[in-house]
């Protein structure tokens, strides 16, 4: 069989090395080696790879003939085709739609799948006759707090993988949230190249992952004994007790074909995405705004392909979400309602993420505090703010409210309980609006302005920019921000801070919108700088350092109200007006609830929280900003090559004073290359200087994101969510420095070295933008409290769909 399949292959090399000369009626070229007997070269390498054990021509058999043989013609076959492809040129596209499905199949089916090629001639072995201690052979295993430990001895043979089976949780105690638990088996060896068990690794099994089941073995010749040790979970906010049953353990377990279908689209959607984008490809030939409707189903398409990654990102952490039905988080469904709230007002002391919830609740009974009374014990404190006093004299007392006179105030902006948790109850009579709900929709409307801010930036700026770059780089502002990572962890400061950005990237894409609207179209530009202006002013009352972003106003509007001297016109007086009015009247609400909570309208209540440490004497210092701004901006990240690839540090300072941090995930500008294009900026200081605007705009936002990060790190802390406050307009001045780079390149056309360029800069953002993507990827299963905890089946069903070869 083993001949067979090589004069097969051979065959095969030498049908597409003469095939692509033969249709083009040309020569064989160096191509048509590489597409031929090069892939079946590579083909053979890779199945030696997948038969390591017990090795490529041990039992050689017909499956193995169809399966090489098969990836061979398939890799031959879909090279050609793609070569091929430009001879249809009235089927170009159905044509590379089949090709690129041809390819995801393939890659799912021989790739993905390489243990199910690589076992399927294995024979299985049941283990438990091998086991040292086996009191009754008839029962269940245990493992539990007595017998973590499964000792299999006289084994003497190869073992390739094992498998649990029938794995059972045998829980039965008061929470049932620990239904779906994980556990640590640390597996050890004795084999050929030793014989004292120093081999030791990790198996992290979750009872409702079928595929964290099993896991494959690389020893060195026979084994002679086994050990299995599990460990019970006990994580940061999950703790597992270990009590399991199972049959038996396998070992050489043939694994069956595991077609994946989210796998499989994933596969298909990047594939797709990297052959649209391709430097050759007709998207960066054409100019958008001249092809807009030819091009509006793709951004549509893509937005709602983030759309509906945002809708589904906080419902992957239970406890967080804050919702319970019939099919979902069912041990907190109500039986009865066909969605149930789990964030209570009656025990939102116990959870931040019902503050808001609370808060309307007191506000549609006429009051602006808090209706849980603080502990008698604080109220006598001669500082409640001292942690340590309040937690020794009142460790009942509320963390993360404002403090004042004797009375709790919710200190997190009005704006998004004004806006949601306020007209819910009064319109439902149910006071428990979950966070990830509106959370959810102010994604959708940044995911909105992301693009819509880019879009104007090209009508203002860029007008020949091409279709790939408006929608790469628009893509790029959505896919590098933060509203996953904050849409995982729901709570009432992610919410604040999600809404603040949410209105900061409408602010800005109403107001560029305004900008290029014709005059004579009065109309629309009044509405574009109403909506601007409210927007922003609702920033205050939602995350009140985000409103230095208003600031932009003034490169926006210049050219227009000053330059040409509009504002000195009645018309343009009217427009001013139209531009205050609604900062007039959100500010007014907003300073009235402020002075009649805190006795100033300028007082949002932050210096009285009660948190780990004392805000009102905090104070300023400079010792806190270096770290502070670098730790933001360049900050790296810690990287394993285990799931999900990297970790979590802290921030690291000589700074002998009181700086606030939690876990970090890496600094903006480390982590995210689309951000990396603004290196373009100095490159081009001739251009901006000639669009001055443009050049205020970048220069103002880079300004306000150094002072944002230091206001942020003065008043609050180091929080790897404060990056949020000022990552939205710093990735849209990434966007336009990738625009202006493409468009410096356009206006020299035809220069020597120019072509090198394009196609550099034509591969270059593809690649930040899925780098910037798959980083947020890793972030949102590394972030605490950790869907490793949280939600163990998905976590190990996603580590194994990525780790497929394990």
């Amino acid at each position: 069989m083993l001949i067979l399949t090589v004069v097969l292959t051979l065959l095969v090399a030498a049908l597409f090395f003469w095939l692509p000369g033969r249709l083009a009626h040309r020569k064989p070229v160096r191509a048509d080696f590489w597409g031929g007997p090069g892939l079946v070269l590579g083909v053979w390498l890779w199945s030696a790879c997948i038969y390591e054990k017990p090795g490529l021509t041990v039992g050689f058999d017909v499956f193995r003939l169809l399966g090489i043989t098969g990836m061979a013609l398939w890799a031959c076959a879909l090279v050609c085709g793609f070569r091929m492809r430009h001879r249809l040129p009235r089927f170009r596209t159905v044509a590379a739609a089949g090709l690129l499905l041809a390819a995801a199949l393939g890659l799912e089916g021989f790739v993905c799948n390489l243990n199910f090629w690589a076992t399927h001639s294995y024979t299985p072995v049941d283990l438990r006759p091998y086991l040292s201690e086996d009191a009754d052979p008839e029962a269940p295993l245990t493992l539990d707090d007595e017998h973590t430990t499964l000792s299999f001895v006289g084994l003497d043979q190869e073992l390739y993988n094992l498998q649990l089976s029938g794995l059972t949780y045998q829980y039965d105690g008061p929470h049932p949230e620990v239904q779906n638990p994980l556990f640590t088996f640390t597996v050890a060896t004795t084999d050929e190249a030793s014989s004292v068990s120093r081999q030791s690794w990790p198996w992290q099994v979750a009872v409702r992952s079928v595929r964290s089941q099993t896991r494959s073995l690389d020893l060195s010749g026979q084994a002679s004994t086994l050990t299995l040790t599990a460990a019970p979970y006990e994580g940061e906010y999950r703790q597992y007790p270990l009590t399991y049953t199972l049959q038996t353990v396998y070992a050489n377990v043939p694994r069956p074909f595991d077609f994946s279908l989210v796998r499989f689209a994933a596969l298909f959607l990047l594939l797709g995405a990297a052959f649209a984008v391709r430097p050759a490809s007709v998207l960066w030939q054409d100019a958008y705004l001249q092809q807009t409707r030819r091009y509006r189903p793709a951004v549509v398409l893509v937005m709602a392909f983030l759309a509906v990654l945002a809708f589904l990102a906080p419902f992957a952490d239970r406890f967080n979400a804050g919702v319970a039905t019939s099919f979902y988080n069912t041990a907190d469904w109500d039986g009865e309602s066909r969605i149930t709230f789990t964030k209570h007002i009656n025990d939102w002391a116990q959870d931040t993420a019902a503050q808001y919830g609370a808060l309307a609740h007191s506000l549609l009974e006429g009051r602006l505090d808090l209706e849980k009374d603080p502990p008698e014990a604080m109220q006598a404190l001669e500082n409640p703010y001292d942690t340590a006093a309040r937690q020794e004299a009142a460790p009942d007392a509320l963390w993360d409210v404002a403090y004042y006179e004797g009375r709790y105030y919710v200190y997190f902006g009005l704006v998004p309980c004004l806006l949601f948790q306020l007209p819910f109850e009064a319109l439902t009579g149910v006071g428990d609006l979950p966070p990830s709900l509106p959370m959810i929709l102010l994604s959708w409307l940044w995911i909105l302005a992301a693009f819509g801010c880019v879009k104007q930036a090209v009508r203002r700026w860029f007008p020949k920019a091409s279709a790939a770059a408006y929608l790469l780089t628009a893509t790029g502002m959505a896919a590098s921000s933060q509203i996953y990572y904050l849409l995982l962890r729901p709570s009432v400061y992610e919410y604040a801070i999600l809404c603040g950005a949410a209105f900061v990237l409408l602010s800005l894409w109403q107001w560029l919108a305004a900008a290029n609207t014709p005059v004579q179209q009065r109309g629309r530009l009044l509405a574009h700088l109403v909506l601007g202006s409210l927007c922003m002013a609702l920033v205050a009352g939602c995350r009140p350092q985000m409103e230095v972003f208003a600031v932009l106003a003034v490169p926006i509007f210049w050219p227009r109200y000053v330059r040409d001297k509009r504002l000195a016109s009645r018309s343009g007086v009217g427009e001013a007006v139209a531009f205050l009015l609604p900062v007039v009247a959100v500010a007014a609400v907003l300073m009235w609830y402020n002075a009649a909570r805190f006795g100033s309208p300028l007082d949002f209540g932050a210096t009285y929280n009660l948190t780990s440490n004392d805000m009102t004497r905090r104070g300023f210092s400079v010792g806190r900003i270096a770290p502070a701004v670098v730790t933001f901006l360049l900050g790296v990240p810690g990287f394993s090559t285990v799931f999900p690839y990297l970790s979590a540090t802290r921030m690291s300072t000589n700074y002998m004073g009181l700086t606030i941090t939690e876990l970090f995930y890496g600094g903006a500008l480390v982590c995210l290359p689309v951000l990396w294009g603004l290196v373009f900026l100095p490159m081009a200081r001739k251009r901006l200087g000639r669009q001055r605007d443009l050049r205020g705009v970048c220069a103002i936002t880079l300004l306000l994101v150094l002072l944002l990060a230091v206001l942020d790190c003065e008043m609050a802390g180091v929080l790897y969510r404060y990056q949020s406050d000022w990552l939205g307009p710093l990735l849209f001045v990434a966007a336009l420095a990738w625009l202006l780079a493409e468009q410096v390149l356009q206006d020299h056309g035809g220069q020597p070295g120019v072509a090198v360029l394009q196609g550099g800069l034509r591969r270059a953002l593809p690649w930040a933008v899925l780098l910037g993507a798959a980083y947020n990827f890793c972030v949102y299963f590394a972030a605490e409290p950790g869907l490793i905890g949280q939600n163990p089946a998905l976590y190990q069903n996603v580590s194994r769909l990525l780790q497929f070869w394990l």
